[in-house]
């Protein structure tokens, strides 16, 4: 089980700690973490994290992902849930069965998928079982969110992602 650095006295991940799976790392098994997750290796098997994924390009995940954000720039295929959103990228590549509460989808992106879009109550559960080949699409139309001119470009601050989003905006 891999997990960020803890606070010793609560037990809690400590806020602006995180976990990174380097380009050259290949993993396998059922991962399970804290806080913001980035993966630019290869990983195969379940994983769940309470926070951010961000799937670079050079990254690889296959199997079950159940984040609270998910950003995918590199490959994902399998049963992929997002409670509160799921970025695919220009470039970046999804399988499998989705279920989010809001999606964007980049020109550029492939997404083959059985895709549902909840707005209301809980998220269902997806079954264990490796995703069927996709069939169908289903999708809500979900009510616009209140954008906050406070909120971060990025929901890491000081990535280089943060900083390209921050640039393009500085020069518009």
């Amino acid at each position: 089980m891999a997990k960020t650095d803890t606070d010793n006295t609560t037990g809690k991940g400590r806020s602006g700690q995180g976990s990174f799976i380097g380009a050259e790392c290949e993993l396998e098994g059922r991962f399970t973490f804290t806080g913001p997750l980035t993966i630019a290796g290869h990983l195969k098997g379940p994983v769940k994290s309470d926070g951010l994924v961000l799937i670079e390009a050079t990254g690889h995940l296959e199997g079950s992902l159940e984040a609270a954000i998910i950003i995918v720039h590199g490959k994902l295929t399998g049963n992929v849930t997002a409670h509160e959103s799921l970025e695919i990228w220009n470039g970046a590549v999804v399988t499998g069965k989705v279920l989010t509460r809001s999606i964007r989808v980049d020109a550029g992106s492939l997404l083959t998928a059985d895709l549902k879009v909840a707005t209301d109550g809980p998220l269902p559960n997806h079954q264990a079982a490796a995703a069927p080949e996709p069939s169908s699409v289903e999708t809500t139309t979900p009510a616009m969110p209140a954008l906050d001119p406070n909120r971060p470009a990025s929901p890491l601050p000081g990535s280089s992602l943060a900083r390209k989003l921050s640039a393009m905006n500085e020069n518009q």
